[in-house]
């Protein structure tokens, strides 16, 4: 039996868990499954953009392509073609330049001259592919690929048609809408004028004499017709990848083309809330908050430092933006 004064001595039974601290682990169990789900939700569009990302890296996977490198020196004996100095270059065009002009430029020595995109050339092969060289201007080797032949669908018998109806056409909707700005009173130095490269298309499908099914497309900014026998596609499932990939913009109508758009946000949503909640989840594991600090410390710096040179390197020229 235990008596009064060691029932009096014993320990205080542990006080249960705060309020805060199980509001904070069911914060953390919330993120834990956003986590989870949200990658269950896009898994398939975070794999067709990361696999058609590194085909753009890599065009020779999935395609047939015959490589060939060309040293400098057999470059020069085939060709006579020697490397180019970057710096001699530019200091020629600077000459060019003051004499043409009071303007007294000198070339920065503090900003080294280079080369820059690809020096490339082509032509087609007798088997129906092409024939690519890439040279490099500085160094004086370069590769030779030989692509073999797309796949080519048999050509509609109106490739090629131009079909006036000018009343639907983008001139006609660049015509109607010229006085819309300042009916909207909206100061412009112009009227609106119809984007020259974005076209919107009508497309339709056609049956011909023999009951064989074409898809049609006509373009209403150039009215021109264009299409291909209706069925499967013919693009290699390479090439399709990178299509599906640079596909963006929700179009005007609603479509698969418009989900597409819809889940490409959501798996760009979902890289950002995965990216957090990594973070989150990281920092609830004590032991290992030293070794990530480390590695995120890593990343940010090479991120930075590549995202950086990346980024001047793109702006470096004059950079006109492209679209609507």
């Amino acid at each position: 039996m235990t008596s009064p004064d060691s029932a009096q001595e014993s320990p205080s039974p542990r006080p249960g868990p705060t309020r805060p601290r199980r509001g904070y682990g069911a914060v953390m169990k919330f993120v834990r499954r956003l986590h989870m789900y949200l990658g269950l939700l896009v898994f398939p569009w975070v794999l067709l953009f990361g696999m058609s990302g590194v085909l753009f890296n890599h065009p020779e996977i999935g395609r047939e392509i015959e490589r060939r490198d060309l040293s400098p020196q057999e470059l020069s004996t085939l060709t006579g073609l020697k490397p180019w100095n970057p710096d001699e270059i530019a200091q020629k065009v600077v000459t060019q330049l003051n004499a043409g002009s009071p303007g007294g430029y000198t070339l920065d020595a503090a900003a080294p001259s280079e080369f820059s995109g690809w020096p490339l050339l082509a032509a087609p092969s007798q088997a129906g592919g092409r024939h690519v060289l890439i040279l490099s201007l500085d160094d004086g080797n370069a590769t030779l690929s030989t692509h073999a032949p797309e796949p080519k669908s048999s050509p509609p018998p109106f490739a090629g048609a131009k079909i006036e109806l000018p009343e639907y056409g983008m001139a006609a909707v660049q015509d109607q809408v010229k006085e819309l700005l300042p009916k909207l009173g909206i100061d412009a130095s112009g009227t609106l004028q119809a984007h020259p490269k974005v076209h919107p298309e009508l497309r339709f499908r056609v049956r011909d004499g023999n009951d064989r099914a074409w898809n049609v497309v006509y373009d209403l900014g150039t009215g021109q017709v264009d299409g291909r026998p209706a069925g499967p596609g013919q693009l290699r499932l390479v090439e399709l990848l990178g299509r599906l990939h640079k596909t963006h913009h929700f179009p005007v109508h609603g479509d698969m083309a418009w989900l597409f758009a819809l889940f490409a946000d959501i798996t760009g949503i979902t890289l950002v809330v995965w990216a957090l909640s990594g973070l989150a989840m990281w920092w609830q594991m004590k032991p290992t908050r030293v070794i990530g600090a480390l590695a995120i410390a890593v990343a940010v710096a090479a991120a930075a430092l590549v995202m950086r040179g990346t980024a001047t390197e793109i702006q470096f020229g004059n950079v006109q933006g492209e679209g609507p």
